[in-house]
């Protein structure tokens, strides 16, 4: 079970590597996240986003990860191509050489990843539901949130480059309570689920912004094991100046 967490970060970060959803063209929109400790008592690391867009169109999106006394030690890139939902993605850790990466080729993916002296790639095909790959998820709940908003559930495969495959989620809508929206995120097999525990998301209504991620994140400690942290997302804008608490 150990194992399976350890292996599972990059949905986490899933939720951890999210972006603006409001329409800009040919900008580009730098915000940061603070991760902390799931009691909110220790500050785990920060992250600094530039996602630039052309209109409605993501381009590409750089995360600098911050540790807890300011020294960077991780970066993510993403390039978005035709689906905005499937970017390509490469994030290193240097802390430990830690690398993991997802390519698309055409309609396959070449899946990657690096740890410990060892690495392994595999080339797969197209999932049984909707592709979501790293921060493509953000486009991906641009484009469910009629369903969310009814209350309805949307089903996606999200890559996960350290297992070398997809791995099936629901995103389930719990609640609209003022200006958010609170999403949860689930293995999608039922009989594996206890494997995972859900990820919650905060949406603003309005903007679509994620304000605050809850849950296991694409970070690991140096040793490996997988962080679960509450990251806490501010805007540039005076409206998102604070996150909800």
């Amino acid at each position: 079970m150990r194992s399976f967490i350890a292996r599972c970060t990059a949905p986490v970060w899933l939720f951890l590597c999210l972006f603006s959803s409001e329409s800009m063209s040919a900008e580009t929109l730098i915000y940061s996240g603070t991760a902390v400790s799931l009691d909110g008592e220790k500050l785990l690391y920060r992250e600094e986003h530039e996602l630039r867009t052309e209109g409605q169109k993501p381009i590409s999106r750089e995360v600098r990860y911050f540790d807890s006394d300011g020294a960077l030690f991780a970066t993510k890139s993403n390039r978005y191509q035709a689906t905005p939902t499937t970017p390509d993605f490469v994030l290193d850790d240097s802390r430990s050489d830690y690398r993991e990466s997802v390519s698309a080729q055409g309609n396959r993916w070449t899946f990657g990843f690096r740890e410990a002296g060892t690495s392994d790639q595999r080339t797969v095909g197209k999932p049984d539901y909707t592709p979501v790959i790293d921060a493509g998820f953000d486009e991906f709940v641009r484009a469910s949130w009629p369903r969310l908003i009814a209350g309805k559930t949307a089903s996606f495969s999200f890559a996960v480059a350290s297992r070398l495959e997809w791995i099936d989620f629901r995103l389930i809508p719990l609640q609209q309570s003022g200006n958010t929206l609170d999403v949860e995120m689930r293995l999608k097999s039922r009989l594996l689920s206890w494997l995972l525990d859900p990820v919650q998301l905060t949406y603003d209504l309005k903007t679509q912004r994620l304000l605050r991620y809850r849950g296991l994140t694409n970070i690991r400690t140096e040793s490996g094991e997988g962080i679960y942290a509450e990251i806490r997302y501010t805007y540039p804008d005076l409206s998102h100046k604070e996150s909800p608490q």
